[in-house]
C-alpha cells in the first residue's frame, strides 16, 4: 500500500485527468460520509468541522504545512517512530496502517514556498503571455498534485487515522468569501493554479477538488492537545467549531490569523471549551497538560511559543519536522518536535 502512495509522490509526469479525478472523487466520498463518534454532523447536514479524539488512546502525529514538498511527505511516512510512541520500531506508515497512531496534518497542500520564488515568477511571465500550462507552472503543479494526491489516497486508505485540516491555501477556486481569501505571495498563485487546472484538466476536476476542500475539518482535539491550521483568532464555542462552515468568522479565525492578531486568551478559551476536564482541584492540573499546536505563520527555529506558552507554532518551511503527541504525558516541544531526516 505504501508503494501506491509513493507512486503518486514520485510520478514522472502530472497525473492524468482520470487519475486525479478518481483520487478526488474517492476522497470526497470518504469525507462526506465521515459522521461518527469523533466527527458530529453539522447544522448543514454534513460532517462538522471538529474532530474529537478524546475517547481514543492513539498517539498523534501532527504534520505542519506541506506546501508542495513530496520529499517531506515521503520522509514522514518512512520515519521510524520511537519505542515510547508506538512499540515495534514501526514507521509512521506502518503505525497508521496497523491502527496504532493517527496523523493530523494542519493544511496547506499546494503552493510551494521554499526555493521556488523564481519558478513562480517564471510561471507569471508565462501567464502574461496567455500560456497557462507552460513548463514553470506545470512543474509547480506536479509537486503540488503529488502532495494533494498522496493525501487524498491516504485518507481513502485509512479514513479514521489520517486527517487533513483546512488551511488558508485550501481554496482551489481562489475565491474571497465565506472565510477564504484569494492568495498572492510570490506571484498570483491562487489564480494561476485555478487557471492551470481549468485548462489542463477541466472544470470537473476543479469542482471535485473544491468538494474535497469544502468538507475538510478545521480543528482537532485529543486528551491533551488541540490542533488547527492557525492560531485561533477568538475563543470559539464548541457549537461554532462544529458548524464552522456556516460562519465565515470561524473559518477565517482558524486559517488566516496573523502573528499578534489573536485575541488574548483565545487558546485557553478553546481548550476549556473543548476538553473533558475534571472538576475541583484536579482541573488546573489537567489544564496544565494541554497544548495547542498550529502552523500557518513560519518560524525560524523548531517552534515558537505564543499565548503564555500554550500555543506552539511548528511550521519551519526549511526544516522537515513533525510533532509527536503522546497521550500519557504533556507535550514537550524541546523533545517532541522531531526531524524526519534523522532516520532512513
Amino acid at each position: 500500500m505504501l508503494s501506491e502512495v509513493k507512486k503518486i509522490l514520485w510520478a514522472a509526469d502530472l497525473p492524468s485527468h482520470d487519475e486525479i479525478f478518481a483520487l478526488a472523487d474517492e476522497a470526497s466520498t470518504v469525507l462526506e460520509s465521515e459522521i461518527n463518534d469523533y466527527r458530529q454532523i453539522s447544522e448543514l447536514g454534513k460532517p462538522g468541522s471538529l474532530l474529537d479524539f478524546q475517547k481514543s488512546p492513539l498517539p498523534l502525529i501532527v504534520v505542519p504545512d506541506l506546501h508542495a514538498r513530496p520529499l517531506f511527505m515521503e520522509k514522514i511516512l518512512d520515519y521510524r517512530l520511537p519505542e515510547d510512541f508506538v512499540s515495534g520500531a514501526l514507521t509512521v506508515f506502518e503505525a497508521v496502517e496497523k491502527g496504532l497512531a493517527r496523523i493530523v496534518a494542519v493544511g496547506d497542500a499546494l503552493h510551494s514556498e521554499v526555493d521556488t520564488k523564481e519558478r513562480w515568477i517564471a510561471a507569471e511571465i508565462e501567464f502574461a503571455s496567455n500560456i497557462y500550462t507552460g513548463p514553470a507552472i506545470s512543474n509547480e503543479m506536479k509537486d503540488g498534485f503529488a502532495i494533494l494526491g498522496a493525501l487524498m489516497k491516504l485518507k481513502s486508505m485509512f479514513p479514521a487515522n489520517v486527517h487533513f485540516l483546512k488551511g488558508n491555501h485550501e481554496n482551489i477556486l481562489n475565491r474571497t468569501g465565506e472565510g477564504d481569501y484569494s492568495f498572492v505571495k510570490f506571484a498570483d498563485e491562487g489564480r494561476m493554479v485555478r487557471e492551470f487546472i481549468t485548462e489542463y484538466y477541466g472544470e470537473d476536476v476543479l469542482y471535485l477538488i473544491s468538494c474535497v476542500e469544502n468538507v475538510l475539518p478545521l480543528i482537532a482535539v485529543t486528551n491533551n492537545c488541540v490542533v488547527s491550521h492557525a492560531e485561533p483568532r477568538f475563543g470559539f464555542r464548541k457549537d461554532q467549531l462544529i458548524n464552522a462552515r456556516s460562519d465565515a468568522s470561524v473559518v477565517e479565525g482558524l486559517t488566516w490569523t496573523d502573528n499578534d492578531a489573536a485575541q488574548d486568551g483565545s487558546v485557553m478559551e478553546i481548550i476549556e471549551e473543548l476538553c473533558a476536564l475534571p472538576s475541583g482541584p484536579d482541573r488546573d492540573k489537567a489544564l496544565e497538560n494541554y497544548v495547542y499546536l498550529g502552523g500557518h505563520r513560519p518560524v525560524k527555529e523548531n517552534y515558537k511559543l505564543r499565548q503564555n506558552g500554550k500555543y506552539i507554532q511548528i511550521h519551519n518551511p526549511r526544516l522537515q519536522n513533525i510533532a509527536l503527541v503522546r497521550p500519557y504525558r504533556k507535550f514537550n516541544p524541546e523533545t517532541d518536535i522531531v526531524s524526519v531526516t534523522n532516520f532512513k
